[in-house]
């Protein structure tokens, strides 16, 4: 019998479940995708057993087939308890991953890995050169920000799995900006999506710039602002959404330098959401590290790159983890759960 590997992918926005053959041939990957659900602490169980069921019975396989299923969520997370604890995006300060899944399929064995984590092994295998894959990074802009990070040719994990949470990085100690993690100034009050949409509600309030560009935008109604139509005013040079903008850009700047600074990467991958506005983010930092790396990295700076597969890396990489564990591959070593 032909055997496969599944994988899964929890974010903010979105929960996906994908399927494919141990070979992971790209064409062969099966996605399934609905978003997230937040009604109570077992809504995200339930909805990728439902999910993975539906895709065994539509590929018409018995459970022996598959060989394990890799568990990629936004984080933190405590991958000996199986849990998410104090997440600043999924609805609850705690959520229990391994235990109802495994209920539904305890044959099968189950790898809980950050998400980001995940997506730097899917960097790993699809897409990184070969001559970068010991020590890359890769970052994610989206609902918030995560990283993963591969130094030496080992995925860094950290005691409980969370070792490259750098969207919490304290890039303003002393801001009035709070974090859905509850602390403030992090990397992601300024440069997520979730953090641009709440900083431009913020510049409303204060009423010093002009957003008429961005108020035609959302038919006036500001309930309807997001990252997305800030980013097109910002193209259409309204001036509240340029400055919104600009603060995203330097505080990724520092980010970005910081990351850098800790594991000297050669390359650094980007992808989320907040990719589908990759000129106005990533043009001006690649110019910055090119022509001006210091003012942010005392590293030499990394080659900065966009994901080709955006938004899906998440899952191949849950995917990947499955397939390296299995195969015990060396860039998983460490991952001793």
């Amino acid at each position: 019998m032909e055997k496969y590997i599944v994988g899964c992918d929890i974010g903010g926005t979105w929960v996906r479940v994908a399927i494919c053959k141990l070979s992971l041939r790209n064409e062969d990957i099966i996605v399934k995708k609905e978003r997230t659900l937040k009604e109570d602490e077992n809504s995200i169980s339930k909805q990728i057993c439902k999910l993975l069921n539906l895709l065994i019975k539509e590929k018409d396989l018995k459970e022996e087939q598959i060989l394990g299923i890799g568990l990629a969520s936004a984080g933190p997370l405590d991958i000996n308890k199986g849990i998410v604890f104090n997440n600043a995006n999924l609805g609850f300060k705690e959520i229990p991953l391994k235990e109802p899944i495994k209920k539904i399929f305890p044959e099968i064995p189950l790898y809980l890995i950050n998400d980001c984590n995940a997506a730097v092994l899917g960097v790993h295998f699809f897409e990184a050169d070969n001559d970068e894959k010991d020590n890359i990074a890769y970052i994610t802009m989206s609902t918030g920000i995560g990283g993963g990070v591969i130094c030496n040719g080992n995925l860094i994990l950290g005691k409980d799995g969370n070792a490259s949470e750098i969207g919490h990085m304290i890039l303003e100690p002393n801001s009035i900006n709070k974090c859905n993690c509850g602390a403030y100034g992090c990397w992601e009050v300024f440069s997520s999506g979730t953090g641009i949409r709440n900083r431009t509600l913020d510049a409303i309030k204060e009423g010093k710039l002009n957003f008429e560009k961005l108020l035609r935008l959302v038919d006036n109604n500001l309930s309807q602002i997001t990252a997305k139509e800030v980013f097109e005013a910002a193209r259409q040079n309204d001036e509240l959404s340029l400055k919104i903008i600009e603060k995203c850009i330097l505080f990724a700047k520092i980010g970005i330098g910081s990351v850098n600074n800790f594991y000297d990467c050669k390359s650094i991958y980007f992808g989320g959401a907040l990719m589908e506005n990759s000129e106005q983010i990533i043009n001006p930092l690649q110019e910055q590290f090119k022509s001006d790396p210091i003012k942010f990295t005392i590293n030499r700076p990394p080659i900065l790159k966009i994901s080709k597969f955006k938004s899906e890396i998440g899952i191949k990489g849950a995917l990947a983890y499955i397939k390296y564990k299995l195969e015990k591959n060396g860039v998983v070593a460490f991952c001793t759960e």
